[in-house]
């Protein structure tokens, strides 16, 4: 049996019960809901169709032994919860797999260790920041090394921890008080971005020329003039992706994932990032080549090819793609052998759009290439190295500063500045 009291003006209490005790008495659990809606208070038949719809979904609740009363609701317990419903939910699923398992081991690792004992109504602020302030010190990092978690990581943990609280208060009503609400963020200052000067691209595609296999060399150079993500240079297929005649490859989908050997092939970072990426000639001429050789390798292969109907252009020896962290550690490899510059390898996607710069490109361009959402991302991720060109820009003109001029009386008004020539768009 079910019912609805009215508790206040506009509260109400949910009782749903669920039988009798060993002395007979009966058992009940209460759930109390308050509306703020003014407007739904003052029509009757909506109000009351609302409260039986709440009071339909707590009996389902109570009678499934999902519902948890908030007094006794411990934080890990709605976590575990949260990790089921919202996580690693397999229905319009809001995260992707790798940033799940990201979130899933910092909630496991940092917040859960700290708060998971605790009654999740009886999180307050302070509690917040105080943890937040012990991140940061040594300790907190769980791989042994000395002083505390980054900024970034830090950062992540603020914005993880406000999305669980706003479920918990917004969407769940589970507390009425958001501990998040009006905690500042945490400091985190942008690091420089780091990539290859123009001379330092040359001396690393030269290394690749002379020291790299033609696999790797082409995996690494789609990255650095293709401006490709790892997983979506994993992913490339030569049936699905390649386009001879245009000249590129068509950029529809990432390997992100590798679980249980097996990878996670999904669509990329965002709708932005489906694109086509058109390559330099010389780079398709060799990618013909190496296709040539990919063909003949899988038919020397015949029974022991594990790739089935794929046409993995990278892959491991029997046509399973590469484990997705692979790469990173090949490039680590390659950097420390031939003492190239140390950058990560996803470095090499930002050199690309540093060199455009540099050589004039436009920012819609380089935004269409890198598949950024619009060139305002562009600018915003890549704003030093305008700003960079900017005064780089300015400097040229340094040489008509009149002070340099005042040899002679008429020099100034003899004086006719050079032509200085268009740098031409490519766009």
């Amino acid at each position: 049996m079910a019912s609805i009291e009215k508790r206040g003006s506009n509260s109400f209490r949910l009782v749903v019960e669920t039988g009798y005790d060993a002395n007979g008495k009966r058992l009940r659990k209460y759930k109390t809901i308050r509306i703020e809606d003014h407007k739904l208070l003052k029509t009757k038949r909506k109000l009351q169709e609302y409260l039986s719809d709440q009071l339909y979904q707590f009996k389902m609740e109570v009678n499934s032994g999902e519902y948890i009363e908030p007094e006794k609701l411990t934080f890990e317990s709605f976590i575990y919860k949260w990790k089921e419903k919202k996580l690693y939910q397999k229905s319009g699923k809001p995260y992707s797999l790798t940033t799940s398992d990201v979130y899933w081991s910092l909630l496991k690792n940092h917040v859960l260790p700290v708060f998971g004992h605790m009654k999740i109504e009886r999180i307050k602020s302070l509690h917040i920041v105080d943890f937040l302030d012990d991140l940061s010190k040594d300790g907190a990092r769980k791989d042994g090394k000395l002083g505390g978690l980054g900024e970034r990581s830090i950062l992540d943990i603020f914005k993880l921890l406000q999305v669980v609280f706003k479920t918990a208060t917004e969407e769940w009503k589970i507390i009425k008080i958001d501990p998040m609400k009006g905690l500042p963020l945490p400091v985190n200052e942008k690091k420089e971005m780091n990539y290859f000067e123009a001379d330092e691209a040359a001396q690393c595609i030269k290394v690749l020329y002379e020291e790299v296999d033609i696999k790797w060399r082409l995996y690494f150079l789609a990255a650095m003039i293709g401006g490709l993500r790892r997983g979506e240079g994993l992913a490339l297929e030569w049936h699905l992706d390649v386009d001879w005649d245009a000249g590129g490859f068509k950029i529809n989908r990432s390997l992100s994932k590798t679980v249980d050997g097996k990878p996670h092939v999904k669509e990329p970072k965002s709708k932005s990032s489906k694109r086509f990426v058109q390559m330099p000639d010389w780079y398709m001429n060799e990618l013909a080549l190496f296709y040539h050789m990919w063909k003949r390798e899988k038919e020397k292969l015949n029974d022991a090819w594990e790739g089935g109907d794929h046409q993995y252009i990278f892959h491991s020896g029997f046509g399973n793609p590469y484990y997705y962290t692979t790469p990173t550690t090949q490039w680590k490899r390659i950097t420390q052998k031939y003492k190239i510059k140390n950058i990560r390898l996803h470095d090499l996607r930002h050199t690309m759009v540093a060199l455009l710069m540099e050589a004039g490109e436009s920012i819609s361009a380089i935004q269409r290439r890198a598949g950024h959402a619009s060139a305002r991302t562009t600018s915003d991720i890549y704003g030093h190295v305008t700003d960079e060109m900017k005064k780089s820009a300015a400097n040229h003109f340094n040489k008509f500063d009149p002070k340099h001029l005042r040899n002679t009386n008429s020099e100034i008004g003899n004086f006719r500045p050079q032509v200085v020539p268009k740098v031409k768009n490519n766009a």
